[in-house]
């Protein structure tokens, strides 16, 4: 897979081109994704024991910084407190600028 564009990274890509996951993870876990499809990747790599809840916000984190994306639905699953201080961290990186 060559580099792409972070700003047009998936977050699986992105997990993978960073190292915090292995594309054999990435594909397994697509797999299963396919047969629910209204599942976060995230959430079913941390339901496989790929990541912890919190590898999965500190990866977030940092797809958040770097692709400046707003992936839809990351909300579903994490609960309001890691919801609030991801938004925080995110204005603190918009300040910085």
């Amino acid at each position: 897979m060559g580099i792409t564009d972070p700003a047009d990274m998936k977050v699986g890509e992105f997990f993978v081109q960073n190292g915090i996951i292995t594309a054999k993870q990435l594909d397994d876990a697509l797999l299963l994704q396919n047969d629910n499809p209204e599942r976060l990747i995230g959430e079913i790599l941390v339901t496989q024991g790929v990541m912890t809840k919190e590898d999965l916000i500190m990866a977030m984190e940092m797809f958040l910084m770097l692709t400046e994306s707003q992936p839809k639905h990351v909300d579903e699953w994490l609960d309001q407190d890691e919801i609030d201080m991801l938004i925080e961290k995110m204005k603190n990186k918009d300040n910085r600028k």
